[in-house]
Order: C-alpha cells, then structure tokens, then sequence
C-alpha cells in the first residue's frame, strides 16, 4: 500500500491565513491618498526659514524650491496646489513625523542613506537634488583644502548625516579638531568655529541669506561626499510612494520634452510625440495606474512649471543663490537628471 504524506494539508490554513493577512495589510496600509482626498489637504513638512527651499515670505506664504514640490503633489492629487498644510519639522523630527503619521511627505535637505530608510521605517521615492557635503570658511582663517582643518573648530549640524561624515574623516585622519553642534546662521554670527561644513547647496543658501559680508567667506571648492537629497515618506504605502515618485520625475520628464508652465497647454493640444502624450494625459493609463486621474501630471506642470523652472526659480541666475546647475542639470545636458520612460 502506497504511503500519502498527509501532513502538507495541516500547512494550507496557516498558508492562506498568512495571505489573506498579508492582502489585507496591504489594503489598510495603502491608505495615505485617500485619507488626503478625504481630509482635503496635503500635510507636508518642510523646514523652516530656509529662504530658497522653504520659508515664509513677507507676505506670509510659503516659498521655495521643496514648497513647489508640495504644491505640485497637491496638484496632482487634489487637483489644487494651494490645498496644503505646511508641518514645520526640524533635523530631530523629519522622520518621526512620518512614523507619527503627522505628516504625509516631506520635503526637506534629508540625504538618501539605506540605514536611514531601515531605522525610520521610511522611504525615499526620488532625488530633487544630487548634492555634496563642503565647507564655508573665513577668508581670513587662510584655509585652503581639507588638511587645514586639522586642529580647528569645526561647526556641524546636528543629527545630520554632514555630522557623522565629518566626525569619520577626523577620525581616520587623526585630526586634533573640534566639532561643535551649530546651525549656518550660528557660524555666520559668531566666531566660534573656523569652518562650517553642510551640503553645498545649503553653505550657498546661507551665504546668500545669513550674512550681508558675502566678501570674507569662502566655500571651499573639493566637494566631501555625495549627498543625493529627496522627499521622505513613510515605508508601509507603496502606492504613496509611486505618486510622490512621479510628481518630482514628471517635472524632469517636462523639461527634457520641452513643456512648461507657459506652453504646456498648447502642446497638449498639438503633440503627437507618444512620451508627452503620456505624461499630459491624452494617452496611457498611468494615471489610473497611480490611483489618479489622467490629468494629475498637466495640472503639476501648471501650477509650479518644469524642474528647470522650479530650480532657477530659487536657485538659479538673478536669485541671491545664483547656482549653476551641475549635476542637477538634465543627462542630456552634461547632468545625471533623468526621469524614467513614461511608456
């Protein structure tokens, strides 16, 4: 008589059970468009006095370049880009605002870092922005390159990944420094450290805002590291994820197609190039495939243009930045900008 292994049935139930749970945590999770839709604003974090990248005008709106790409998620998913609440959230909490579902997204300096995504429970959809960590210093203090900062007072802000970065290289280069916990307006109103090390783009940011003697500073020209910077969401919501992912790829897709703010109107009526076509909601179902509707890309072109736009807009020439755009610019252009094929 021939032997029947009857155990592998006992395993089925458990099997299924843990499906079906698996199916319906993904259900309760893949919750954060529609509680946007449903609540009708888009709670977005954002630092703030961050002139250029987020801070409140003299006439008491929000700006700036992570500001726009609030207002270009709540254009495509609430069909108005002034549908927002602006959270303020700082170094200690841009991640656990999210955990503390607080926030939806945030838009902020953080740098993609994979311990980062794992220990906050995070995710990172894009980059806005491929950046490097530098150092500001005084003309005066006659520091040139890196091994001048040996035995010098070294500002960093704190719980950042600038911090742990400079804190490893004085470490294996057995550098009597000092790092002391100050912010870039800090270092700019005392004599308290001899350099101040940040992201690039945030040592430009504040010598174009914190100090009126642009003149006696310097920002060294090696750039420390590679610092690629994007929006946070949390880590239980793929959906949200792919959304957010999509508004900051639609701005560079509209770029190298050519559409802004301006024309975009005009050439969703004439365009018969399939990519725009796509991207503008005459064709394909990507929109239904994010859970929106296909005119969610047209309506972010709108309301805060193409990425070229929004950089220059606060970045670029005739800003107090004035910035070139380096690896920020498109692929095409001597950058590594590029969005995916909208096909």
């Amino acid at each position: 008589m021939p032997v029947h292994n009857t155990s592998r049935p006992k395993f089925r139930p458990i099997i299924n059970l843990l499906l079906l749970l698996s199916f319906f945590s993904s259900i309760s999770s893949a919750s954060t468009l529609s509680t946007v839709i449903d609540r009708g604003d888009l709670n977005c974090g954002v630092y703030p006095d961050d002139p250029g990248r987020s801070a409140i005008s003299v006439k008491g709106h929000w700006r700036g370049f992570y500001v726009d790409f609030c207002k270009a998620v709540a254009a495509a998913v609430l069909k108005n880009p002034n549908y927002i609440n602006y959270v303020e959230v700082k170094a200690k909490t841009r991640f656990t605002s999210l955990e503390d579902k607080v926030v939806d997204v945030v838009m902020y300096s953080s740098t993609w870092t994979l311990g980062r995504e794992n220990k906050y429970h995070i995710r990172f959809p894009a980059i806005y922005l491929f950046d490097g960590q530098g150092f500001v210093v005084r003309k005066s203090s006659n520091i040139k390159s890196l091994a001048d900062l040996n035995g010098k007072n070294i500002c960093v802000t704190e719980n950042t990944t600038t911090q742990k970065n400079i804190e490893e290289y004085i470490t294996t280069q057995n550098f009597n420094s000092t790092i002391i916990f100050v912010n870039g307006d800090q270092f700019f109103r005392s004599n308290v450290c001899d350099a101040y090390t940040a992201d690039r783009m945030n040592l430009l940011i504040n010598l174009a805002n914190r100090t009126d003697r642009q003149e006696d500073y310097s920002v060294l020209p090696m750039t420390f590291s590679r610092e690629p910077i994007g929006p946070t969401v949390r880590d239980d919501d793929p959906q949200w994820e792919k959304i957010i992912r999509s508004v900051v790829q639609a701005t560079i897709l509209a770029e190298e197609k050519g559409i802004t703010s301006s024309n975009v109107d005009l050439i969703r009526k004439t365009s018969k190039n399939i990519e725009i076509n796509n991207l503008l909601g005459n064709s394909g179902s990507i929109g239904v495939q994010l859970g929106l509707d296909p005119d969610w890309a047209y309506r972010v072109i709108k309301a805060v243009g193409n990425y070229e736009e929004i950089f220059n807009r606060y970045f670029g020439p005739g800003t107090p930045v004035d910035t070139k755009r380096g690896l920020n610019a498109l692929w095409s252009d001597g950058g590594i900008l590029f969005a995916p094929p909208f096909k």
